[in-house]
């Protein structure tokens, strides 16, 4: 028993500098593999638990035929995300940022949008196996920018991505490797979204500030975990 205790000392002591550096650079964890306090659905303040559940210490949706998007509660302009994902065969999901309600010119409706870091069965789903859409592939930003010199490792095996906003500069990472560099409010990015279906959007991808959302794709099993953000100054 002794030994035990000491053993438990020498763990904490381990531990508690890593957690205190971790607290120094200001991460914020947005999921513990335990609860989603830290999000909610679009509709409500409360995390729509009939559509998405913690499973092995991963935050999953749900199989079902309804999508429910969930946002963080708080709001993030300049920021580093961080995230491992794990996708199923054939499955289809993405996580956007600076995500709010705007306005959409067509419909002349308010809808929650924003860029998204897309992910998607690169390997099985018909809208871009054999590389029939790099725009539309895991790590675009979606529809917009199509990746560069990605590593995706296959359904059913974890993935490591980041996401980086700093003033207009986005960058998108997968696995170590950055696939993604480019400024919003450019001439360039505005060319490209008068290409896309986002057009008829005001401020698509300019605003400020918004949510992460991570988004529900008609539920199209996907996995999440080690979800942390930090505030960049």
């Amino acid at each position: 028993m002794r030994w035990n205790k000491t053993l438990l000392l020498i763990c904490l002591l381990y531990a508690f500098p890593k957690m205190m550096a971790m607290e120094d650079q200001g991460w914020e964890v947005l999921f513990d593999g335990k609860n989603a306090d830290k999000w909610r659905s679009l509709e409500t303040e409360s995390f729509p638990s009939q559509r998405w559940e913690i499973k092995d210490g991963a935050l999953v949706v749900k199989k079902h035929s309804k999508a429910q998007d969930i946002i963080t509660k708080d709001v993030y302009n300049d920021f580093e995300l961080v995230f491992d994902f794990k996708l199923t065969v054939g499955a289809n999901s993405g996580i956007k940022y600076l995500v709010e309600k705007i306005k959409n010119n067509d419909a002349g409706t308010m809808e929650w949008n924003g860029p998204e870091y897309q992910i998607i069965d690169d390997y099985n789903h018909p809208a871009v196996k054999g590389n029939a859409d790099e725009k539309g592939s895991t790590a675009s930003l979606y529809l917009v920018y199509a990746p560069e010199n990605k590593q995706l490792q296959p359904a059913g095996k974890w993935n490591n991505g980041k996401i980086i906003v700093k003033g207009n500069r986005i960058e998108h990472w997968l696995n170590g490797v950055k696939v993604i560099s480019c400024e919003r409010n450019s001439k360039d990015f505005r060319d490209r979204m008068a290409n896309t279906k986002f057009k008829v959007y005001d401020k698509y991808g300019e605003l400020p500030a918004g949510h992460i959302m991570l988004t529900d794709h008609e539920g199209d099993p996907c996995y999440f975990r080690n979800i942390r953000i930090r505030r960049l100054k």
